[in-house]
């Protein structure tokens, strides 16, 4: 597979951007207080960049008191 096929952006998983591997462990990832840290590829070995994006999101639902 070419770099340029492999589409690493916004995906619910961590992909290696040399083979497209899923890291499906990305909870192991030791982001350490950050939002970017180092990954070593399960399948070709290689290291990679991880930006982690979260996202906050709020519910809300009447009380029984009402007021």
């Amino acid at each position: 597979m070419a770099l340029a096929d492999i589409h690493t952006e916004y995906k619910p998983y961590p992909i290696c951007p040399y083979c497209g591997q899923e890291d499906r462990d990305a909870w192991e990832i030791d982001f350490d207080m950050g939002d970017t840290a180092e990954s070593c590829c399960g399948q070709c070995g290689l290291t990679y960049q991880v930006t982690r994006y979260v996202s906050v999101d709020y519910s809300t639902k009447p009380t029984s008191e009402g007021g």
